[in-house]
């Protein structure tokens, strides 16, 4: 009996140490990627446009343009988190913009053997919750990074590009 109060105690002991164990990791992820509400900037246009290739190898995608009216030079934007996608921001003056083509989704290899179903890809875990005309931008400021989450973007008319070449015969 005594023997048996004190595997019971063990056993508690361990299940009580290791739940206080995985508290602090999750506090770490969220306090990560925490929204700035008052930026020291102000946002121009900003806004979304799918296109679509004339080919089909040529694919589709969609391409996101952020620009701004007051910038300071000690931000730098580095990403825009849309659509479950991190996107490079490329700078063009005043505007960021970040492209994505869609891809095809890979098959998962279900298999019994180990090796094979090695070569899927896991997920990626996306760190925001976003609506379809939301993105959250990264940027340095002053060698801290920050994030801030832009709302209602326009969606502006698909680009379709043409199948081939035109034509300048007249």
């Amino acid at each position: 009996m005594k023997q048996l109060k004190y595997v019971i105690g063990l056993v508690g002991m361990s299940f009580v140490l290791f739940s206080f164990s995985n508290c602090g990791g999750s506090k770490a992820d969220a306090s990560k990627y925490s929204l700035t509400q008052t930026p020291d900037f102000t946002l121009g246009e900003v806004y979304y446009q799918d296109w679509v290739s004339g080919i089909q190898e040529g694919g589709s995608g969609t391409n996101v343009y952020i620009s701004f009216n007051n910038f300071t030079k000690d931000i730098v934007v580095k990403d825009i988190y849309f659509r479950k996608k991190i996107l490079e921001a490329q700078q063009n003056g005043n505007q960021y913009i970040g492209y994505y083509k869609n891809e095809m989704e890979r098959d998962i290899i279900m298999d019994g053997d180990p090796k094979k179903e090695a070569q899927n890809t896991p997920p990626k875990k996306f760190p925001f919750d976003l609506k379809d005309n939301e993105a959250v931008i990264s940027y340095l400021q002053s060698g801290e990074m920050k994030y801030y989450k832009i709302s209602g973007m326009e969606k502006k008319d698909m680009i379709a590009y043409p199948q081939t070449k035109p034509d300048n015969k007249n």
